[in-house]
């Protein structure tokens, strides 16, 4: 067995998607292989099967004093643990420091996976935290920035999400290339089944969605701008936790009770049947690490309306679907779709339902346990010297 300390910046019990669902799925895979020792947000009176510690980064009211002062608190959390732990791994840029401290102090090799890179999403003019309550907006995304280089320098392994997305890294970075591997996320094929037909507000027979966050890289314009023709329904799955403005209000302005809705976030069962009584999902992403709405899209027989920004390109290469740059193309797509006979949305709906079966959470699962069997013997950080 190879003991980890997990570093997860997300709620590890309740199934509510995101990356705390990814992490379960790859511990329940590996279950005979490695035990996980767990610093995330625990669900209370639900800690039954998880050696997990609560870290107090979620009480904190403010976004930027997040980012500040919860790497301290992960580092300090993961000292509670009294174990021999093996590997390090830092599931995501927000918990990179606390993941070199713990490797320095352990002297254990460090893993770093990144789920979403701030350089990256800057080079798109997007910015991950900016509250001016607290700090200055452009110190603190420099301040998240470094971070950012100091895991991946530090890291024995650095795990990029998509082929994409280790590609356009690397073009930055290209002195971590050796270091990096490719490791898709994933999807649970056998949870994905249709339960029941929910009941839904619309009358019209064509019904489309935009499911995910009310953020800048969502790219959220596109489908904003865009006349929704009134004979198709369009439903706009946001939660309003974390929803960002203008874009959540906006959201609920283009909302008219005819056949533009808004619906509340969506998980576990009630998502899936959702997702399987529409006929498309749209994922106007400027920028997206890996895209794990569009296997969920697939998996449930939608159509797909993308416009396959980086992870989503590795998706969709090789399957048919509906590519749009802005409003006019998400339009014109709507169009499309309705010109479709039943035998050539079906062959469209296969095609990428087959697709998404491929990124299955046992392949991947086996693929993160080689990179801990690689690292676990390797040499760990001696010196820490700033970057």
């Amino acid at each position: 067995m190879i003991n980890v300390l997990a570093l997860v910046p997300d709620f590890v019990e309740k199934p509510s998607g995101g990356l705390g669902e990814q992490f379960r799925n790859i511990q329940q895979n590996l279950s005979n292989d490695v035990n996980y020792f767990i610093c995330g947000y625990p669900e209370k009176n639900n800690l039954k099967n998880y050696n997990s510690v609560t870290s107090p980064i979620q009480d904190f009211k403010h976004s930027s004093l997040n980012t500040i002062f919860g790497q301290a608190m992960y580092f300090y959390e993961s000292l509670k643990f009294k174990q021999n732990i093996d590997v390090v791994h830092a599931f995501d840029w927000s918990t990179f420091v606390a993941g070199v401290l713990c490797a320095w102090h352990l002297k254990k090799p460090l893993v770093c996976t990144v789920q979403l890179s701030l350089m990256l999403l800057n080079k798109c003019g997007i910015y991950y935290c900016h509250d001016p309550r607290t700090i200055d907006g452009e110190h603190i995304n420099l301040l998240q920035r470094y971070y950012e280089l100091l895991g991946i320098t530090y890291a024995n392994r650095v795990i990029h999400v998509s082929n994409s997305y280790k590609k356009a890294f690397n073009e930055e970075y290209p002195e971590f290339d050796s270091k990096s591997v490719v490791i898709n996320n994933g999807i649970d094929v056998n949870s994905w089944v249709k339960k029941r037909c929910p009941r839904l507000p619309g009358k019209n027979k064509i019904k489309l969605c935009y499911i995910g966050r009310a953020s800048p890289m969502k790219g959220l314009d596109t489908i904003l701008n865009c006349s929704i023709p009134e004979d198709v329904d369009f439903y706009f799955v946001v939660s309003s936790k974390n929803a960002e403005e203008p874009f959540f209000g906006n959201i609920k302005k283009k909302c008219n009770n005819q056949n533009i809705f808004h619906i509340p976030g969506l998980y576990g069962q009630d998502k899936i049947d959702f997702l399987y009584a529409m006929d498309g999902v749209v994922m106007p992403s400027i920028h997206e690490p890996f895209g794990i709405v569009a296997l969920e899209a697939l998996i449930s027989e939608n159509l797909f309306i993308t416009t396959a920004k980086d992870g989503i390109a590795d998706i969709v290469n090789g399957i048919e679907y509906f590519k749009i740059n802005n409003s006019e193309d998400l339009l014109e797509s709507i169009r499309k779709i309705k010109l479709l006979t039943l035998q050539e949305k079906n062959k469209i709906i296969n095609l990428g339902k087959n697709r998404a079966q491929n990124y299955n959470w046992k392949d991947i699962s086996q693929q993160v346990l080689n990179v801990y069997r690689q690292v676990r013997n390797e040499k760990p950080i001696e010196n820490l010297i700033a970057v």
